[in-house]
Parts: C-alpha cells; sequence; structure tokens
C-alpha cells in the first residue's frame, strides 16, 4: 500500500449578521474542560478507518510509525516556538494531505496530555467526514460566517480530539477565510476548548488563493507532495509563496516508495 509510505524532511526551526454572532458567543467564565466534554460524542470505527488507511488508529499497519515521528518532530518545534495552529496543504491535488491531517490527528489523540482539534477547511472538495464515515452537523461555511455555535458545529471522536467536518462544498471559499468573521470564530473556538493544537486540512495551494488568505490565521505550515504527482517545481514554488507569510514546518513526500529528502 504505497499511500502508506511517508517520508519527512526536517521541520524548521459571506458576512453573517451581528445577532446571528452573539448567539455563538462564550459566557463570559467558562470551563474548557466542560465545554470539551459537552461536546457531541462521535463514535469510529475501526474497519472504517483502515478501510480509509487512517493507519493512526488502530496501529496496524507499520507505517503508523512515520505518523508518530511526525507527531513528536511537529510537538516539539510547536513548543519551542509557542504555536498551537498549523496548516496542512499540497501543491495540488492527489497528494494525500487530507490523509496525513488524519493520521498525524489520530497519532495526536494518542497522548492523553494534547488536546486536538481538527478542521475540515477544504471547502471546495470536502473529505474528512467520508474518510471518517461520520455525518457533518452543517456546513464550514455557516460555522465560519459565526452562525452556529462551536458546541453545536464540532464532534468528539476521542476523549482529547475534537472534529469539525463539512456536509456541503462552497465555492467562496477564498473569500470567506479573509472575512474578519472568520478569524473571530477561530478565536472564539479557541478560547472555547483551549486546545493546544489545531489541524487545518486545507486545499492545494497552487489551484485558488484560499490557503494564502487563510494564513494570517495559523501559526506554521506544513506542506504535503506527492510521489509521482508533485514536481521539483511545484515544490519549489509553494515555498516561496508560503514561506513569505508563515514559517514552512517541513515538506512530506508521500505516496513514495522510497526515502526521498528535499
Amino acid at each position: 500500500m504505497s499511500t502508506d509510505q511517508t517520508h519527512e524532511t526536517d521541520l524548521a526551526d459571506d458576512e453573517a449578521p451581528d445577532a446571528s454572532h452573539e448567539e455563538a458567543r462564550l459566557p463570559a467564565v467558562h470551563d474548557p474542560d466542560v465545554f470539551w466534554d459537552g461536546l457531541t460524542v462521535a463514535a469510529l470505527n475501526d474497519a472504517d478507518l483502515e478501510k480509509n488507511f487512517i493507519v493512526s488508529a488502530t496501529r496496524s499497519h507499520p507505517a503508523h510509525a512515520a505518523f508518530d515521528m511526525l507527531r513528536t518532530r511537529l510537538l516539539q518545534a510547536l513548543n519551542e516556538h509557542g504555536w498551537s495552529r498549523v496548516a496542512v496543504t499540497a501543491p495540488t491535488r492527489g497528494c494525500g494531505s487530507s490523509f496525513v491531517t488524519t493520521n498525524l490527528a489520530m497519532a495526536f489523540a494518542r497522548l492523553d496530555s494534547v488536546r486536538t482539534v481538527m478542521l475540515d477547511m477544504d471547502l471546495r472538495a470536502p473529505s474528512l467526514a467520508k474518510t471518517l464515515n461520520l455525518t457533518a452537523p452543517d456546513s464550514m461555511a455557516d460555522y465560519l460566517s459565526g452562525v452556529i455555535a462551536p458546541e453545536n458545529f464540532l464532534q468528539r471522536v476521542q476523549p482529547n480530539l475534537a472534529v469539525a467536518l463539512n456536509d456541503t462544498a462552497s465555492e467562496n471559499s477564498a473569500e470567506l477565510f479573509q472575512n474578519e468573521m472568520t478569524a473571530e470564530v477561530l478565536a472564539e473556538l479557541e478560547e472555547a476548548l483551549c486546545p493546544d493544537l489545531m489541524l487545518f486540512d486545507m486545499p492545494p495551494a497552487l489551484e485558488f488563493d484560499d490557503v494564502l488568505g487563510f494564513l494570517p490565521n495559523v501559526d506554521a505550515v506544513l506542506v504535503v507532495a506527492g510521489g509521482g504527482i508533485s514536481t521539483a517545481e511545484d515544490i519549489t514554488k509553494v515555498e516561496q509563496i508560503l514561506s513569505e507569510v508563515k514559517p514552512i514546518l517541513g515538506v512530506m513526500l508521500n505516496k513514495a516508495d522510497g526515502p526521498v529528502s528535499y
């Protein structure tokens, strides 16, 4: 299963009415533990996860070790810089960025002391709900517009892993990402749950300006290159474009049959 062989490089040092967002605001005083425990619990099925190559969930495939290694190195880099928000993207479609994001989230979920939130930000082609075989409660566009409270949108799939899924594709994601309300909603989420890590599964960086427009909302970026898909020119272009805005934690080569470094 070539998609499971993952190699990594070094980790580097539409507006909603105000009244709608009022409903989503947190109480003046709240307990993140209570808020976290109050999220809707969604049960994952190991057979579904294995079928979709989420090897970090059951650890039944040796490829899970690569994600454990990435998890540890990523956590060290984030702790060193005081970061918590990471965007995961790829140069083009087919590289496996959602595969990497989900496996990485599952690897982090095995660290009892780390709370992780994974969000499906590929609004043009949402896929995480299908990958996890779960039903998304609503659209990410509505959530980012402030019309849905976080407790009504997020689901807890592990004691320390919550997910924000999406049931509706949207073509205006670039404009939505650059809307001030998106930043407010993410800040509200961070305040509510106090997660140690927020993983954003992003669309390809070279197809639209979605990723570039969203970068002000994150601390750093992890790039996933696809073996036999991504060219050296693609990778260089992504690094040049994104590194001007946010630090790049590293470039992972997915779908490879042998070790490759950049």
